[in-house]
């Protein structure tokens, strides 16, 4: 299947899923309910809630930033912020997240950081934002775990720990795959004998001698980790800051409507609890899961025609505006070159 039709199919499955979460909202709430809902926001919450997004992506570039200027490589913190934000981008219209890092590294690569480099960056970044994530969900639960079991009911408590089991490994995959050569070498061998057979790769021996020096260069930037750990913490304060921000737009929604009766710190439980239940799904955006979460955790919380608007506004702050945005800057970088092209 070409790259083109994917995306399509991938953007489809997105609106569908919009639409449904649309109807279903207008289907189970009255009209003038919604209406209302729409006339109580305070426009002042919804700046607020662009001025976290971006303090989000600010964080994401900081951490490949701050990552790349401590192995000696210069690049402009613009030019990072430009290939952050198309990896949230990338991620968010590919089943898995999987589609954002190769963008990266392929951007970063441009810049003369070799592709060993760019891999550890964002696999660092990766591992550090899914351990503060865990961490600070656990905490959270524990502290409010009264609330948590009233608000979600024990009911749906396998869906929370699904999300934890699977978190976890994801967690224990990457940090194997980070300190163990014989492991990635699997792998790298495993997909070039794939490619081979696709007739993809045409040079086997050549390929796999091209990535080994890649995953030299990728564990011997990770392993410097543990020479230097000042720079681990670092990673781990900026994912820490940038996981409690994403969370800061529920609450800042929730005071959009005039809402008052739960508290922050509840706010930021139920939030955590989503993203953890929630963004293992394996389809683009955790679309489905995401919206299906957050109807089930924030019931109550939202109450009547509120709980459908906040859940698009929600998704707007935290999903549909780095689509527009990467969408636009996407056709701007097509623009740029073949203007570029054309003048050579």
């Amino acid at each position: 299947m070409k790259e083109s039709t994917k995306r399509i199919l991938n953007f489809a499955f997105i609106f569908v899923t919009l639409a449904l979460v649309i109807y279903i909202g207008i289907s189970g709430n009255e009209v003038s309910d919604i209406w209302k809902a729409l006339r109580s926001i305070t426009p002042f919450w919804l700046l607020i809630c662009l001025f976290i997004y971006g303090v989000y992506v600010l964080l994401d570039t900081l951490s490949i930033y701050q990552f790349l200027s401590s192995r000696g490589y210069k690049v402009s913190f613009g030019y990072i912020f430009a290939v952050s934000f198309l990896g949230l981008y990338y991620c968010n219209i590919t089943p898995g997240a999987s589609g954002g890092q190769p963008m990266q590294v392929y951007y970063l690569q441009k810049r003369n950081v070799p592709i060993g480099i760019g891999s550890s960056a964002l696999t660092v970044k990766f591992f550090c934002f899914q351990l503060m994530l865990m961490i600070l969900g656990s905490l959270f639960w524990f502290f409010n775990r009264e609330y948590v079991y009233e608000q979600i009911g024990y009911g749906h408590m396998w869906i929370l720990i699904m999300g934890y089991v699977f978190n976890s490994l994801s967690i224990l995959f990457v940090f194997f795959m980070a300190i163990s050569r014989r492991l990635v070498r699997f792998f790298i061998v495993l997909f070039v004998k794939i490619g081979t057979w696709l007739r993809i790769c045409k040079n086997p021996e050549a390929s796999i001698a091209k990535w080994e020096g890649n995953l030299t260069t990728f564990h011997g930037s990770v392993m410097m980790l543990t020479k230097k750990p000042v720079n681990l913490l670092i990673q781990l304060l900026i994912a820490g800051v940038q996981v409690l921000v994403l969370m800061l737009v529920t609450v800042a929604i929730y005071f959009a409507f005039g809402l008052s009766g739960t508290s922050i710190p509840h706010l930021i439980t139920i939030a955590l609890l989503l993203y953890i239940s929630a963004s293992y799904t394996p389809l683009p955006g955790a679309s489905g899961a995401q919206e299906g979460g957050f109807a089930l955790y924030f019931t109550g919380i939202f109450p009547g025609g509120t709980l459908i608007v906040a859940l698009l506004l929600w998704r707007f702050f935290t999903y549909y505006l780095t689509l527009i945005g990467g969408a636009v800057l996407t056709v701007w970088q097509g623009f740029t070159k073949k203007k570029t092209s054309e003048e050579h």
